[in-house]
């Protein structure tokens, strides 16, 4: 039952990447998964989930929501022992994949291959930045998302929207600057409602969140949450 694609990229975009965390090792990956997707049914939001790579294709293959990567590397098809193509990404079902994120960093000149190929193979690339002059020289190579994500608020609970709202109105506004037409996501430290309007406030046409959903107590509740403030 797996998508290719994501349904509405003019809707706000909920990416939920679940790294390594041992709430979601195994079975629980799909359960979580499956929350989001009950939660997308219900509300007006594109809603993607990040799994780690052994989860990969069985998520995509059981959700109707997206499954995204959480990397993706410019490697050859073939011989590339251990690398997450996107050749590979997309036969297992993935609509796309994270890229650069602050624990996977990747070269400028890495991410300017990697778009063209995922856009080559039918598949998102959400490219995060850590700042806003970071963002300026990815802007050009026209992700579908650029993500804002301060890495020294990463798993902090303290929100980027709080602790340093310039820095979103800042990357908006230099992406349009430089002619880009995808969507600004807010990461970094979101954990409430209140956090992610106050992202769209300031610009942010979605959110890139991990922990603070990860780690809830109530899954559901959690996604529902911060999925209303996104409408």
């Amino acid at each position: 039952m797996g998508l290719n694609q994501a349904r509405d990229l003019s809707r706000p975009i909920f990416i939920i990447n679940f790294k390594n965390y041992s709430e979601i090792l195994g079975e629980p990956a799909l359960r979580l998964a499956r929350s989001a997707e009950l939660v997308a049914s219900m509300l007006d939001v594109e809603v993607m989930v990040a799994p780690p790579v052994p989860s990969l294709a069985s998520i995509a293959s059981s959700v109707r929501i997206p499954v995204i990567g959480q990397k993706v590397e410019d490697a050859v098809e073939g011989k590339s022992t251990g690398a997450v193509i996107p050749e590979a990404l997309r036969a297992w079902g993935c609509a796309g994949s994270l890229i650069n994120h602050s624990e996977s960093k990747a070269p400028l000149d890495t991410i300017a291959k990697l778009i063209p190929r995922m856009k080559q193979s039918g598949m998102l690339s959400c490219v995060c930045a850590e700042s806003t002059e970071e963002l300026t020289r990815i802007a050009p190579l026209a992700p579908e998302f650029l993500a804002v994500e301060p890495p020294e608020l990463i798993g902090t609970g303290i929100s980027v929207s709080k602790a340093r709202p310039e820095l979103i109105s800042l990357s908006v506004a230099a992406a349009e600057s430089a002619g880009y037409r995808g969507q600004v996501l807010c990461g970094a430290g979101i954990v409430s409602a209140e956090d992610v309007r106050a992202a769209t406030k300031l610009g942010a046409r979605g959110i890139l969140v991990a922990s603070s959903v990860v780690k809830s107590k109530d899954w559901e509740a959690k996604i529902r949450e911060l999925a209303s403030a996104l409408r």
